[in-house]
């Protein structure tokens, strides 16, 4: 990203890292660093990342600031183009990238939906971290600010037709701890996370999901 449905997910958490509450006003923000500040560390942070595990935790809360889904697994990240977000609670979910092909498992649907890499991934936190694009190329970068002992960097999608409004990245130091969503329906997506290993070990046969048997797939014959 999950948040509304298989589709919605996708899109939303290709989801997702972590978060910052977007519900800060303006007035709680302070200590602002400059605008160039924000963007080099944006920079260098993308330029030496390589990959990262962690456990995350995620909320979702609607336009009223309720919460109406709260998630949690273990994400694995990998450039270029790798990746696993694994959702243990409520449900099984995992989405599952070798660079390639995207795959999105729903245990309780038992449904497998498949897409090329490069049609299911666009202007998402996924793409900003573990693309191989400028960053600059697909999001706009706006400000920057510090709140909670977080040093906030704010982006937007370049493209009108991104599912997202804007993304918040959050840096504790040199980590980045957390990522917040706002989507086109003012639902904020809202992702935490813990014991961060980056750069981590990681395997290659991680990033290759295999299919239960007995599942439907869609998707995987247009390839």
């Amino acid at each position: 990203m999950f948040v509304k449905s298989a589709q919605t997910s996708l899109g939303a958490i290709l989801l997702a890292l972590v978060a910052i509450p977007l519900t800060c006003a303006a007035d709680d923000i302070a200590g602002a660093p400059s605008s160039d500040q924000g963007l080099e560390r944006l920079r260098t942070y993308l330029d030496n990342f390589q990959s990262l595990r962690a456990k995350f935790r995620q909320e979702v809360v609607n336009q009223d600031l309720e919460l109406v889904e709260e998630a949690a697994g273990q994400v694995i990240l990998q450039k270029p183009g790798r990746f696993v977000w694994n959702y243990e609670q409520p449900y099984e979910r995992v989405i599952t990238s070798n660079g390639e092909k995207i795959w999105l498992y729903e245990a309780d649907l038992e449904q497998v939906t498949v897409r090329r890499f490069d049609a299911g991934i666009g202007e998402t936190p996924a793409s900003l971290l573990t693309g191989t694009a400028d960053v600059l190329d697909h999001f706009e970068y706006v400000e920057a600010s510090s709140a909670e002992g977080l040093e906030l960097i704010h982006l937007k999608p370049r493209s009108p037709e991104s599912d997202f409004e804007s993304i918040i990245l959050g840096f504790n130091g040199g980590s980045l701890v957390q990522i917040a969503l706002l989507d086109r329906l003012e639902q904020r997506t809202r992702l935490y996370l813990s014991e961060i290993e980056s750069p981590a070990s990681v395997d290659q046969k991680d990033f290759v999901f295999e299919i239960p048997d007995g599942v439907d797939v869609i998707g995987e014959t247009e390839l």
